[in-house]
């Protein structure tokens, strides 16, 4: 060993006893860990050295050196973490954050991963398989867990892929129980099978519909829309083996109830065996109408098992969970070469 060398270490020791902390800070400065801000040169191309992305601003091969003297390069700004930082370094803005082909580095994972440490100056090649790069494709017969088309969390399978939809295939089980949503997807369910929690059961099904089966689990103190203000709790229903019918008793006097169009005020004027009575007022008119107090539907439904051209991001990131990915260079395996110049990091 060295004079320097030995004069190194007895530094290093001296300041480890005295200030550890200042000797970590000083020399953890120069690796890149979460959080922190860089500057990088990059070079990103496919596995037959064809270049996608660079940090150059003329055309480069994938081995072209790092060389701003020789070469037009721009140095990429990036945040070394997830999400968009409370703050920045001084001068930069959040424009200047880069991406490359459209993703930030830590949506890149297997760059992100392997980005973690390296030293100021140091440069480093990376092999990325699909699934930590840009995705796996997704193609037909995929399938994922979304919550997208019901609301509540159903499994599918991709049936086709288009420019920017997708077609999907409900794969449900027999037995199966879940609450029935509003809508079936796009498709508004008309009665009210909404009501009871946990209450919808799949029968059977084929290839293209599914038959569902509602057993209500609460008969007493209903509230059917869009009587949800004025009437809550007015309505109480019964069932057969075949239909459920829902008796609804509201009180005599004003209401207001919500429409897509607006509030809409009116009064209940009668209350019969059958009938329920309302002057609705529009404006300075009052039209007077009657309504069934019972409303009778089927216990059992079909319902389409096929969505057509659901657009891609609405399950994006459902597929993004399991690695899959819509970006176009979703299924190669890339490589980048990356110097890190600058790190920053903010007390």
């Amino acid at each position: 060993m060295n004079e320097v060398s030995k004069g190194i270490v007895v530094l290093v020791a001296i300041l480890g006893i005295t200030g550890g902390i200042c000797v970590y800070e000083i020399f953890s400065k120069n690796i890149l860990k979460e959080g922190d801000f860089a500057e990088i040169y990059y070079i990103a191309y496919f596995e037959n050295g064809t270049v996608f992305s660079s940090s150059f601003k003329e055309n480069v091969s994938y081995s072209t050196p790092f060389n701003a003297k020789k070469y037009n390069l721009t140095a990429s700004k990036i945040y070394f973490g997830k999400g968009y930082p409370e703050r920045l370094p001084d001068k930069w803005s959040y424009a200047d954050l880069g991406k490359i082909e459209g993703k930030r580095i830590y949506e890149i994972k297997g760059l992100y991963e392997e980005m973690r440490g390296m030293k100021k100056g140091e440069e480093k090649t990376i092999e990325i398989e699909p699934s930590k790069a840009f995705g796996k494709r997704i193609k037909e017969g995929i399938i994922f867990n979304t919550s997208a088309i019901f609301g509540f969390d159903a499994d599918f399978e991709i049936i086709s892929v288009g420019k920017t939809t997708v077609d999907l295939k409900w794969l449900p089980k027999e037995n199966e129980v879940f609450t029935m949503p509003h809508y079936w997807y796009s498709l508004p369910i008309h009665q009210p099978y909404w009501l009871w929690e946990n209450a919808t059961q799949v029968i059977s099904f084929n290839d293209t519909h599914v038959v569902l089966k509602t057993t209500p689990n609460k008969l007493n103190n209903l509230t059917l829309y869009p009587w949800f203000v004025e009437w809550e709790g007015r309505s109480n229903a019964s069932y057969n083996e075949t239909k459920i019918w829902i008796t609804t008793t509201p009180p005599l006097g004003n209401f207001t109830i919500s429409t897509p169009y607006g509030s809409l005020k009116g009064e209940v004027l009668n209350v019969t065996k059958d009938k329920i009575k309302v002057r609705y007022f529009v404006g300075n008119e009052s039209v007077d109408v009657e309504l069934n107090r019972t409303e009778i539907f089927n216990r059992s439904i079909a319902m389409p098992l096929i969505f057509k051209e659901i657009s891609k991001i609405y399950i994006e990131e459902d597929l993004e969970r399991l690695g899959y990915s819509f970006h176009e260079l979703a299924g190669k395996k890339v490589i980048f070469r990356i110097k890190l110049l600058k790190i920053y990091r903010l007390s």
